[in-house]
């Protein structure tokens, strides 16, 4: 049972701060079979963050729930009193305020966990597309600068990761097909290579799309670019009906 399997890590003092910090946020968004997106390695270096009615999830399946945070909207009052009794931290907010919940969760994360190596945002995708939108551009936040490379948009078709300037390896993950990349801001100098479509050292002024790219044998494919900021997308297509 994933409570067996998951309770051994609910020890805050015993959490380990190394290179290995891994950090979990489930959003109250669509999350089905959200805990088959979790990282096998996930053990006492790693912190899961429940957002609104995220903790809830997180607490019913039985998963640690380092912190919970959001102003709790959507669940009833029993379900929140539930909540609060099972996390080790709870922040309640206002309904009405300046930041979207999952802000305040990363907010929390840049705070107090900023040495973690991997953010992972699980129940983002998926649902109403004013979230999602909002989600993927979140890390345009001057605020989320230092994030920006850590953070991972996954559900169960699609992982997406952001990169800043710089030469990046991109390795095919277990499962999808497709390679994609969207940039949000003007990018100079981006090239693809290794890639089933390469592209040559190329400006974009404004942002871009480069979709259904593939990997060649798994091998992994090379990307580079001086300046900008860019989403490498990493999809499947849905499973059948």
């Amino acid at each position: 049972m994933l409570l067996v399997r998951y309770l051994i890590f609910f020890d805050q003092e015993a959490v380990c701060y190394n290179k290995n910090m891994k950090i979990v946020i489930l959003a109250g968004g669509p999350a089905l079979a959200y805990d088959t997106l979790i990282p096998d390695d996930t053990g006492r270096d790693t912190y899961f963050i429940g957002v609104d009615r995220g903790a809830y999830r997180l607490m019913t399946a039985g998963f640690p729930l380092h912190l919970a945070i959001g102003d709790f909207d959507s669940l009833s009052d029993q379900a929140f009193a539930e909540v609060a009794s099972y996390a080790l931290e709870v922040r309640r907010a206002p309904a009405e305020k300046d930041d979207t919940d999952l802000e305040l969760a990363l907010m929390a994360v840049k705070d107090r966990w900023a040495e973690a190596q991997e953010i992972i945002i699980l129940g983002g995708l998926g649902g109403r597309f004013d979230h999602e939108i909002q989600i993927f551009y979140l890390i345009l936040q001057a605020r989320f600068a230092d994030l920006v490379d850590k953070i991972r948009l996954v559900d169960r078709q699609n992982v997406i990761r952001f990169v800043s300037a710089g030469s990046h390896l991109i390795r095919k993950r277990a499962g999808m097909t497709y390679l994609a990349f969207a940039s949000l801001t003007p990018v100079r100098d981006f090239s693809i290579n290794n890639a089933k479509y390469s592209l040559e050292s190329t400006n974009f002024p404004s942002n871009f799309s480069l979709s259904s790219n593939e990997f060649v044998a798994d091998q992994p494919v090379s990307l580079a670019f001086t300046q900008g900021i860019v989403a490498i997308i990493q999809s499947k297509d849905d499973l059948p009906i």
